[in-house]
């Protein structure tokens, strides 16, 4: 009889524990699809206007069914959603929206979670190319960045080596010192100098 009363008391936390893990993963689920979905729709939406060729928008309305379409695809639970266009400008590429979920949980109460989401088209009339700037120190690696073609090289930090006075870092092609007024044009080793 001990046992029996154990097991059922047993039973009974463990089926508790199982129902709190649904609700609030349910929750967790729920609030999940509704950004993941529409990050990926706005973004695809502004990524089909900025694309030269794929389509045109001749007004914001065009835009908003094309991000409904494109919201819509990527939902899939039974959620009733209420979708509020705050900005859409083809012109500037520019879309704010705003989404809010209603769901039931697993207890049949009505839940909801919102979502908001700006994204700003940004086009760039010049592509920038980088260029690569390693920084070796005996042989292996001690730094390395990516920087504009044409911009200057930022300096990295000294590195300390016993017994020895670091003199700088030299450009292995031209042999010259690298300052704060070295341009970037190619990928670019510098090795560093110690006395």
């Amino acid at each position: 009889m001990k046992y029996t009363i154990f097991g059922t008391a047993l039973l009974f936390m463990v089926v508790m524990v199982i129902a709190g893990v649904m609700i609030v993963s349910g929750r967790n689920v729920r609030e999940n699809e509704v950004d993941k979905a529409l990050n990926t729709a706005v973004e695809q939406t502004l990524e089909q206007l900025r694309e030269d060729g794929s389509y045109e928008v001749k007004n914001p309305g065009e835009l908003i069914a094309d991000f409904q379409q494109a919201l819509l695809m990527h939902i899939s639970s039974d959620s009733d959603l209420q979708v509020k266009i705050l900005t859409a400008d083809t012109e500037k590429g520019v879309l704010d929206v705003e989404v809010r979920t209603q769901y039931k949980t697993v207890r049949g109460r009505q839940k909801h979670a919102l979502c908001r989401k700006t994204v700003i088209l940004e086009e760039y009339s010049e592509k920038g190319t980088y260029n690569i700037a390693e920084f070796l120190v005996d042989g292996m690696v001690y730094d390395k960045y990516s920087v504009y073609q044409g911009s200057s090289v930022m300096i990295p930090k000294v590195p300390e080596k016993k017994g020895r006075v670091f003199l700088g870092w030299k450009n292995s092609e031209n042999q010259e010192m690298l300052t704060n007024d070295t341009i970037l044009k190619k990928d670019t080793i510098f090795y560093a100098v110690y006395q």
